[in-house]
């Protein structure tokens, strides 16, 4: 009797447990089938993607150079008196020759005037002693002294003459000038450097660059240097700049800095270069060769290099290792590992892997150079 009664628990038991598996398994199998139609529905990342740009590029040496006057000269006065006049305003442009300072000068006007009495005085005695001599009137010595007496006139004469001319100060060359040292009224050449001023010659201008050894041999300085650099305002874009004339390599290379120093003549036509500028110096670095550019941003890097991550015809991510040039502008060279067909991704890179199906946002030519 309790056999029975123990039998029937356990198939009751076995039948309840059955059951609740059935359940179980309809419930996963629906929750299976509602969950379906969502992951189907999910919307695909998008990208933005380019297709590289083909042109023609030289590469280049990007340096940076400082901008120093073609000539430069501090006016200082060679005579002692008062300032009697300025010609020019602070930081003005002067012309050749111009009247920058002026000394008195009355005193070395005085001078040169009794200077020249004497030499009329050693002139006349100079000739009465030849006449006497002539005449075996007088001696040797007297003649001989009359001729120093005379040569000392001359020499004080020319003297006074320099002096007056040193009154007035002029341009030795167009520039632009600084700021005065001294106002009208002040005593000037007191000391041997009295300095009044100092004057830059811009147009032209020198730019001032260093070149590193290696450098130097790839673009064959040393050999066959380039005639001309580009010389750009920093900030400004690779297209504003002017082209400057390379006239100047130095004879060594620096043994402690490994770099060899440059200069670069630029007319500087409109002065917008002043000295102690700084702007950007470009060096062509090889023949022209023709590549395909991308946005710099677009590239990826890794231990192994350079990538990019492209979209191929059936919309999946692939990742493309790739051979980088120069910069221009935005847009970095490549050299090797694209082609002009391919779909770059410029956008959302970072959410996707390769292997990801995507959705393209946008196509087209990014960057500018």
């Amino acid at each position: 009797m309790g056999n029975n009664r123990m039998a029937e628990k356990s198939l009751i038991s076995r039948r309840v447990a059955a059951g609740m598996c059935i359940v179980l398994g309809m419930a996963l199998a629906a929750c299976r089938d509602g969950n379906a139609p969502a992951a189907q529905n999910a919307p695909l990342p998008q990208v933005s993607v380019m297709r590289p740009q083909p042109r023609e590029v030289r590469e280049q040496l990007d340096l940076s150079g400082t901008v120093a006057p073609s000539a430069t000269v501090t006016l200082v006065a060679r005579v002692q008196g008062v300032l009697k006049e300025i010609g020019f305003s602070d930081g003005a442009n002067v012309k050749q020759g111009q009247l920058l300072f002026r000394i008195e000068p009355d005193t070395y006007r005085a001078q040169l005037t009794y200077d020249q009495a004497e030499l009329v005085n050693a002139e006349q005695e100079l000739t009465r002693q030849k006449q006497l001599t002539a005449d075996n009137a007088t001696s040797e010595s007297s003649l001989q002294k009359a001729q120093t007496t005379r040569d000392q006139a001359l020499a004080k004469r020319d003297m006074s003459r320099i002096n007056l001319g040193y009154t007035e100060i002029r341009a030795p060359f167009s520039g632009r000038i600084g700021a005065r040292s001294f106002d009208v009224g002040n005593l000037v050449g007191a000391s041997d450097s009295t300095k009044l001023a100092t004057l830059d010659r811009i147009q032209p201008v020198y730019v001032n660059f260093t070149l590193n050894e290696r450098d130097a041999n790839r673009i064959g300085l040393f050999t066959k240097p380039p005639r001309t650099v580009r010389v750009n305002v920093l900030g400004a874009p690779a297209g504003k700049g002017e082209d400057a004339a390379l006239e100047f390599v130095d004879t060594r290379v620096d043994s402690s800095s490994g770099a060899i120093r440059l200069r670069a003549d630029i007319a500087n036509k409109d002065a917008h270069l002043i000295p102690g500028m700084s702007v950007e110096v470009h060096i062509p670095a090889g023949a022209p060769q023709n590549v395909l550019l991308v946005p710099d941003t677009a590239l990826l890097r890794e231990q192994a290099g350079a990538f990019v991550l492209v979209v191929n015809s059936a919309s999946v991510i692939e990742k493309r290792a790739v051979v980088t040039g120069g910069l221009f502008g935005s847009l970095r060279a490549i050299t090797s590992g694209l082609n002009a067909g391919d779909q770059v991704v410029t956008g959302g890179a970072l959410a996707v892997a390769p292997g990801t199906k995507v959705q393209v946002a946008a196509a087209g030519m990014q960057g500018q150079s």
